[in-house]
């Protein structure tokens, strides 16, 4: 027996190593994490988790006795609740490492709630390629940083990170789902009571209201116990295993059981259960089996024989209430009217004291309107209105926040937008052709940047243009292609981009060089970051197209330099895509040193594609800049000559344009950009929606204007 055993114990222990090191994630500010090699010792071992803490690492308030106390109750608790109800709902869990466990690796390293990092799912080659090590193996990365009544925490958050684990296994592409099934863990698995579903419960303290648009926590998660309350486990476990993202996801869901409801009709039924959860009404559609969620307050209230009206705010995915008293007079009818840049679904019902409620009619136009003929109301009865407006079809949050008008004995009316007249008058006095040639080829660019080339275009099609994900070097291979299209001199620059963990990447920059009659000035750069990110990691190596941040200030610029092209200029122009604008400006520092510092002026472009709303749309601002002017011309005159309403400020504000490193060197230097920065969820709207908000005419008056800026830089003969 003794012969036996020795064999498995060495096994185990190979397996199981007392001390070994990880690659450890220091999550950090930067979009791109941090990793750090850490040694660990193994501390507790259960049937489906092994825990190993980082050596010097303690988390316990209390001491060593409540440590322990607290490392034996989350293996107990993963065991016999997470790992097998997670299990049985959503199939096995991978097994990489072939160690039959999931390591849980309590760290300092881990970030406030936990981490799974999918690249500890891939060999080693394949992360690095990407910028990472690999522990090769199911990790879970834990702090257990909430101690005393709220330890309890640690565990919910264990659950979050292992559902993430088993999303990622099913559906590497989706993260929508997967955070919002990943939030909603704790409750499936009996951890958290319902107060989570609606946001009275949030780790990071924040507050939650039904109106706010949909993100990780919130009434979304609501939404997710409805789900499962009208389709079962089963539910769930479809939206995990299909590989159709957002609500994309839910159509396939109900076409497979041959429901004819669309995701849409879905939302409007949730959003009246919200309010009035009553099962003897619409066949249950306005109801909740397992939970009584609160009643959230009424957005706008209202008299039906009194004319009124008002705007409300309200988020994508959200919720907005309105209520409509009875007065036993002749009631106006009820017209909304939403923003037309999304869809809107509603529902409504007229409430009377003793019953029967009715539900009323309520069908919004593709122009976002409806129109409701309010019934007779007493003055004890009521009709109330729940308002959506309908995430796009997309594995990101959209985060907007629209208007929604509303009138009783009122119809509604948006301000009369002139945006589009204005910039098409503009465009057509400023180009003999209206700019059509160059509408053309700058939209061109922006939907092979976005992923979506036209019919008919060749050359690599751009899945995400993260500067760390291998799959973006197909956008150096496009904008050589669409600098050579133009008629371009244009080349790579490549350089060595390097990490604290050792792994390197050659990243390129894109350089186009117009010579001027005197090769002895110095040049002047026009450039602009080719680069994209997203808020979540994943979603950037994925899918980072963001369309105006930045394949509009490339397709700008690039339409700038054809212009430059056919003019005569004093001083060398280089016009410079570069890589890696969202990590630390590392093209503009690679620039600088390739040209040795020896530049007359910077001027760079970020996110210029999306003008500000009517009346404000020919805003444009200029940041820095100062040293750029002379007495008889300035930046400033060159934009309003263009049409534009410049807004100076003298500091550069850009967080990822290479125009402070160029000032930081003794350049004179200009940022150009459209709207206010610090709008960080910006970085995750969907394509789509982007897109829809571009404005090629302003994109081809800017280039216009630019190419003046540019060639009055470099001095005109």
């Amino acid at each position: 027996m003794t012969n036996l055993a020795l064999p498995l114990v060495a096994a185990v222990a190979a397996l199981f190593p007392e001390v070994r090191s990880f690659w450890a994630v220091d999550t950090g500010p930067q979009l791109q994490p941090i990793q750090i090699e850490l040694r660990a010792r193994l501390v507790r071992e259960g049937r489906t988790i092994a825990v190993y803490q980082e050596e010097g690492y303690h988390f316990s308030t209390m001491g060593q006795a409540d440590e322990t106390h607290q490392i034996e109750a989350a293996v107990s608790v993963f065991d016999t609740v997470i790992y097998p109800r997670e299990v049985e709902l959503f199939g096995p869990c991978p097994d990489h490492d072939g160690n039959g466990k999931v390591i849980l690796f309590l760290t300092h390293a881990a970030g406030p709630s936990g981490l799974f990092f999918p690249f500890d799912e891939v060999p080693e080659d394949e992360a690095v390629r990407s910028g990472f090590h690999s522990n090769e193996g199911e990790i879970l990365y834990h702090a257990f940083g909430r101690q005393g009544n709220r330890a309890s925490r640690n565990i919910e958050e264990l659950a979050e990170t292992f559902h993430r684990l088993l999303h990622y296994s099913r559906d590497p592409g989706e993260t929508s789902w997967s955070e919002l099934l990943a939030n909603y863990t704790p409750y499936l698995c009996g951890l958290a009571s319902a107060r989570l579903l609606w946001g009275d419960i949030d780790p990071e303290n924040r507050a939650h209201a039904p109106g706010d648009a949909w993100a990780g926590r919130g009434w979304s998660l609501l939404f997710v116990e409805y789900l499962r309350d009208k389709f079962g486990d089963q539910g769930l476990r479809d939206l995990v295993a299909r590989p159709e993202k957002g609500l994309a996801g839910i159509g396939r869901m109900l076409a497979d059981r041959g429901d004819k409801r669309t995701p849409a009709d879905l939302l409007g039924d949730f959003a009246m259960a919200c309010w009035l959860d009553d099962p003897g009404l619409a066949d249950g559609r306005f109801s909740f089996a397992s939970v009584v969620p609160p009643r959230p307050p009424a957005t706008v209230r209202a008299t039906a024989s009194r004319p009124t009206s008002g705007v409300i705010e309200v988020g994508v995915g959200g919720i907005a209430f309105l209520t409509v008293e009875g007065s036993g007079e002749r009631p106006f009818p009820l017209t909304l009217q939403g923003d037309p840049s999304v869809r809107w679904v509603g529902r409504a019902v007229k409430l009377h004291v003793q019953g029967p409620d009715i539900e009323l009619p309520l069908a919004f136009s593709p122009a976002g309107t409806v129109k409701l003929e309010l019934p007779a109301l007493t003055p004890a009865e009521r009709v109330v209105v729940a308002v959506s407006p309908v995430p796009v079809e997309s594995p990101l949050f959209d985060s907007r926040t629209l208007l929604l008008r509303w009138g009783v004995g009122w119809v509604p009316h948006a301000p009369a937008d002139q945006s589009r007249e204005t910039l098409g008058t503009l465009v057509g006095k400023a180009l003999p052709d209206a700019g059509m040639a160059a509408r053309s080829r700058l939209m061109t660019t922006v939907d092979r940047l976005s992923g979506a080339p036209r019919d008919g275009s060749e050359g690599p099609v751009v899945t995400t243009r993260y500067a760390w994900a291998p799959q973006a070097r197909a956008v150096v291979e496009v904008l050589l292609q669409e600098a050579t299209r133009r008629g371009l001199p244009v080349r790579p620059s490549p350089f060595i981009r390097k990490v604290p963990n050792g792994v390197q990447q050659e990243w390129s920059n894109v350089v186009i060089e117009l010579p001027g009659k005197d090769p002895r000035r110095w040049p002047v750069v026009l450039a602009a970051h080719w680069d994209g990110a997203r808020g979540n990691l994943r979603d950037s190596y994925l899918r980072a197209l963001n369309v105006n941040d930045n394949a509009s200030g490339v397709a700008v610029a690039l339409e700038a330099a054809a212009a430059m092209s056919r003019s005569p200029h004093r001083a060398p122009i280089i016009v410079a895509f570069l890589a890696g604008g969202f990590h630390d400006a590392a093209g503009a520092h690679a620039l600088l040193e390739e040209l040795g510092g020896k530049i007359s002026a910077w001027v760079e472009l970020d996110g210029v594609g999306v003008p500000e709303r009517w009346p404000r749309t020919l805003d444009v601002q200029l940041e820095g800049g100062k040293d750029l002017a002379s007495s008889s011309w300035s930046i400033t005159q060159a934009f309003r000559h263009a049409g534009f309403a410049p807004k100076v400020t003298p500091e550069i504000q850009a967080p990822h344009t290479g125009g402070s490193v160029a000032l930081g060197r003794g350049i004179p230097a200009l940022v150009v950009r459209v709207g206010p920065y610090g709008q960080e969820d910006s970085l995750d709207t969907p394509p789509a929606v982007e897109l829809d908000t571009l404005s090629p005419d302003f994109m081809v008056l800017l280039a216009k204007a630019l190419a003046g800026v540019g060639l009055n830089l470099a001095g005109v003969p």
